[in-house]
């Protein structure tokens, strides 16, 4: 299965409702980014897809083609317009003190870290497609939420820049 940044993808949340996640980037053949939205339609009414990316993604995380590959999630176009506004988080490598630093979402390291942001920053990390899947449910009411989900929000992205792009 070959995916490009930007395909748009739907998420079975009930039996009547489907949700939407886009490919965001592609940092490695192992795995890749994905943004999940909030927004939900009745199951069989495809929208726009205009309509599904100008929402602000609820979570956003590193993952595999799993749910994509057996097509539990469908490819419904492709739109990477919006893909600029979606931003990436930062992450901590290495134990202080010492040699810690930030890095981006490839890995690529920003600069050493201080104290201070280590306590603030999460270490790369990958979630399984049905880990999404499964929160996007619960955000919804079809699930209960698990506090790992958390993790998956794409406000954590945003502190995840606050921590880096202030200092």
């Amino acid at each position: 299965m070959k995916i490009k940044e930007g395909d748009v993808f739907t998420i079975l949340v009930s039996e009547n409702l489907t949700g939407f996640g886009q490919i965001v980037k592609i940092p490695s053949k192992n795995n890749f980014v994905i943004a999940v939205f909030k927004y939900l339609k009745e199951r069989n009414k495809i929208p726009e897809i205009k309509e599904v990316v100008n929402t602000s993604p609820l979570l956003l995380g590193f993952t595999t083609d799993a749910k994509l590959y057996h097509r539990h999630w469908e490819i419904i176009g492709n739109h990477p317009s919006n893909l600029e506004g979606i931003r990436m988080p930062y992450f901590k490598l290495g134990t202080p003190p010492g040699d810690s630093y930030i890095t981006n979402y490839k890995g690529e390291r920003v600069r050493q870290i201080s104290t201070e942001e280590y306590s603030k920053l999460d270490f790369k990390w990958s979630r399984s497609p049905i880990g999404f899947e499964k929160a996007l449910k619960a955000f919804h009411n079809f699930g209960e939420w698990g506090e790992d989900y958390d993790r998956l929000l794409y406000e954590k992205t945003l502190k995840s820049i606050d921590v880096v792009e202030t200092k």
